[in-house]
Parts: C-alpha cells; structure tokens; sequence
C-alpha cells in the first residue's frame, strides 16, 4: 500500500522507516546482548560447580586411597603400603581446601564444619594405628581398626560428600539445559530479527518504489539516516561479536560451535543491509533508471533469497547443535540400572542393530566367545558399543575389506573390553581429540556430528569406567573400553569431571 494511502507524506513515511528500523535494530542488540550475557553467566555457574565437584570427589578419593594404603601396611607391616597413605592424605588436604574456597551454596556450606572435624577425626585414626605397627603395637593397631570408629568416619564422610557431588551434578545438569536455552532463545532472537530486517528491507523498498519523485528531492536526507543506520549496525555487530568472545572462552568447545552459525547469520545479514542499501542507492540516484532498476530487480529477487536460504541454513545448524546438548544433558541424567548383563548378548545386539551398514559394506565382525558378564547399565552398554561399531564401518580404508574384532580380557575386578578395525585410522595429534563434543579427526568425507566418541566418554565414566584408544593412520584403530565387574550403586548419578 503507497505511503499516500496511509494518510502520509514522503517525510512522514521516510520518518516511519528510520523510526521503525532504529528501534528494531536497538531491540535486537539489547535482547542478543542480554542473552549472551546471561548465557556467559550459566558457564561461569556451570564452571563453578564443576569445581566444587572435583574438589569433592578428590577429597572423597583421597580418603579412600589412604585408607588402603593404612590396612595394607597394617596387615603387611612393610614400608611400600605407607607411600599411598601419605599420597592419599595429602590429595584428602589439598581436596578439602579446595572445596572450602570453591563452595557458595549454604546447604554445603553448613556441611563443611561437620566434614572437617569428621576428616581429622579420620586422619588422626588412621595416623594412630600407624604409628602402633611402626611401634610393633599391631595389636593395638587392630583393635583400634575392629573398633569400627574408622568405618563410621568413612561412612559419614561418603554421605557428605556424596551429598555435594549430587547438589553439583544437579547445578550442572540445569545449568546445561538453561546454557542451551539461552543459545536457542539467542538463535531465535537472530533469526526473527533477520526476518524482520529482511521485511523492513522490502517495505522500504515498496515505499521508495512509490516516492521517486520525492526521493530525488531527499536524497542528502535519507544519505545521512543510512549512515546512521549503518553505523549502528556496526555497534551491535561489534557487541555480538565480543559477547559471542566472551561465551566461546567459558562455554568451552559448545559455544564455539553454537558460535560458528551465528556469525554466518549476521554476515549474510550484512548483506541483506548492503542490499538494502543499494536499492535506496538506486532511488536516489538521477542516472539512467532503467540499467539501475535492472540491477534493483536483480538484488530483489537473487540476492535477498539467496541471503535468505544461508540464513535458513545456519540457523538449522545451530538447532542441531542445540539439540546434540540437550540430548547430551538428558542422557546424563537418565538414573542408570544395575542389572546382570552378558557383554556377548551386549555386542551381539549392537552388531545386528548395524546389520544393514555392515553387509552393505561387506565387514567381517568377529565376536569372541567367552565375553564375561557384568553388573552394569544394558543400555549404557549397547549405546557404547553402537557408536564405536558404527564409527568402525563409516570409517573404513578405501580398498581394503573391513574386518572389526570385538574381544575381552578379565583381571581383577575389571574388565576391559576392546574393539579393533583395520581402518583408515587416526593421527597422533587427534587421538586426544577426538572424544571432546563436536570435534571430528581425519577427512570430514563422512555425515556425522562429533557427539557420537563425546557420549561414549560420557557413558562410559558414569558406569565407572574409562575408555581410551590407541591407533596409526592408514591401519587401523582399537578402542579400549575398561569396565567395573559390578557398577557401584551410585554411578550413573555422577557425571565425569
């Protein structure tokens, strides 16, 4: 509809425009700047709590350590047992101190009195019964351990400690769905006000369109509204980018991740601006028209849609990357069940879930036979060896037939299972990369998103293992996945630090 069928003039509706564009634009950088911030503030919580965790589970794990140092060398008596002990009360110290400077929470605030005198109550136990043995007071020593004191202490500490690793695990599990959030609310915010930028565009054209005469005659005018325009695009892409800084260096690999797409979208909306600009070029200028309407035509219908697709397209990316998070975040949170699990049954089933994919490219899968059982999580399981299985048959070596091997090896109370393909590969400087989120290793020639190794890492230390893997490009790979026999009764509810 012509400005003149709204009841406005040319100055009126020029107004409009430059009033309508100001505040659309103001509203977008305060909305993204505000996002970014509060995105910045849940990395730092996040951070924090992360913290607060390790220092808790250093405690925890130093108790442990020098409590097995203690009865070795109380039912041994010989020097080596004692080096553990002192390590372990060392590691007890410095994860104490740490965890009084890093708590904020008053709930584990008022612990901390109580895990500080129980500790040295610990300590001071296990020094006593020491210093008997090295007195050749042993039975002394005995006596002091079958007084259940030290078990009490232990018990005590466990739940305390146990009680803020769950408080942290539950901080740092919203605060990973409130850090995806806000990226969306952020993707969101970008995108609509692309959209609107894009729809301002084609009003001001529409309006211009239809004030040519008049445009002539406001041509210095309208020249120094787009400057101002332009330049505050400038400041608010300047304020993205150093909000967007300031995420990448708290939120770690996510944001730089989340970040990429982003700026995709602000550069092609530079240019939906640059476009803009020169379509209100065109009406201003007293050259020839019709080689110039040409070229307006050109940006209207080729340039602004193409624009437009890349926007499309970045901003499906970060969706994908949003929704790779919150999966991440709700598998860490899924309550884990022990139950008695045969690994054959286990890898058997991943392999037939794979069927299709590993007849098409016809792989050999060799399955050893006496697989042990364990008492862990089926699916946890099934998900980890899916993954490592699936990466085998994507990634094979061009011209070689794919043979994966699966097998096990028991000793103590672990057991270590290994899966081996003749493969591409990986490169020394990528093995220790490849299990952070949304890092791929070698030619990207294959579709994938880098959650798959990430989850792995990520299941396997909540089930209280670990996993590692050991390679050489061009001849294969073997991933070694080192479990508990029996998962304790709290994994599963921690997620690895």
């Amino acid at each position: 509809m012509p400005a003149r069928a709204l009841g406005l003039n040319y100055a009126q509706s020029t107004l409009l425009l430059v009033v309508a564009g100001a505040v659309m634009l103001f509203l977008l950088v305060v909305s993204s700047f505000k996002l970014s911030s509060e995105t910045s503030a849940r990395a730092d919580e996040i951070a924090q709590e992360r913290l607060v965790r390790i220092a808790a589970r250093q405690t925890q794990i130093g108790l442990l350590n020098a409590e097995s140092g203690q009865r070795g060398y109380l039912v041994t008596g010989e020097e080596p047992y004692l080096e553990p002990y002192y390590t372990g009360v060392d590691e007890v110290r410095r994860g104490l101190s740490d965890l009084e400077q890093r708590i904020v929470n008053a709930e584990d605030r008022a612990r901390m009195d109580s895990i500080k005198s129980v500790i040295e109550a610990k300590l001071r136990e296990m020094d006593t019964t020491v210093g008997f043995v090295k007195s050749g007071m042993r039975d002394e020593a005995t006596e002091t351990v079958r007084s259940d004191r030290g078990l009490t202490y232990m018990t005590e500490l466990r739940t305390q400690l146990e009680a803020i690793t769950g408080r942290a695990d539950t901080a740092i599990g919203q605060g990973l769905t409130d850090l995806a959030t806000s990226a969306r609310r952020l993707s969101i915010t970008t995108t609509l006000g692309s959209m609107l930028l894009i729809g301002f565009t084609a009003v001001a054209f529409y309006i211009v369109a239809n004030n040519t005469g008049q445009l002539l005659a406001a041509r210095q005018s309208l020249e120094d509204l787009t400057n101002e325009l332009e330049e505050r695009v400038k400041d608010r892409t300047l304020a993205l980018t150093q909000a967007n800084d300031e995420i990448q260096r708290f939120a770690y690999i996510v944001s730089h991740d989340l970040r990429a797409p982003l700026v995709n979208i602000m550069g092609f909306t530079s240019e939906l601006e640059s476009a803009s600009g020169q379509l209100v070029t065109y009406f201003r200028s007293d050259q020839s028209l019709e080689a110039e309407r040409k070229a307006a035509a050109e940006i209207a219908t080729a340039d602004i849609p193409e624009s437009i697709k890349f926007i499309r397209s970045s901003s499906t990316k970060m969706d994908g990357l949003i929704g790779a998070i919150l999966k991440l975040s709700r598998e860490g949170r899924r309550e884990f069940k022990r139950d008695r699990v045969q690994l054959t049954e286990v890898v058997a089933a991943s392999v037939a879930s794979l069927q299709h994919q590993i007849e098409e490219h016809g792989v050999d899968v060799d399955i050893a036979l006496d697989l042990p059982s364990v008492v862990s999580d089926r699916l946890a399981l099934e998900q980890i060896v899916g993954n490592i299985v699936d990466n085998a048959v994507k990634y094979l070596m061009p011209g070689r037939p794919g043979r994966i091997a699966i097998a096990a090896e028991e000793s103590g109370g672990r057991v270590k299972l290994s899966i081996t393909d003749n493969g591409r590969g990986i490169d020394d400087h990528d093995q220790a990369r490849i299990f952070e989120l949304f890092r791929r290793a070698g030619k990207l020639d294959r579709p994938g998103d880098g959650i798959g190794l990430a989850h792995v890492r990520s299941l396997v230390r909540m089930i209280g293992g670990d996993v590692t893997v050991r390679s050489q490009a061009g001849e294969g790979t073997t991933f070694f996945i080192d479990l508990p026999k029996k998962m304790a009764i709290h994994a599963g509810k921690e997620q690895a630090a």
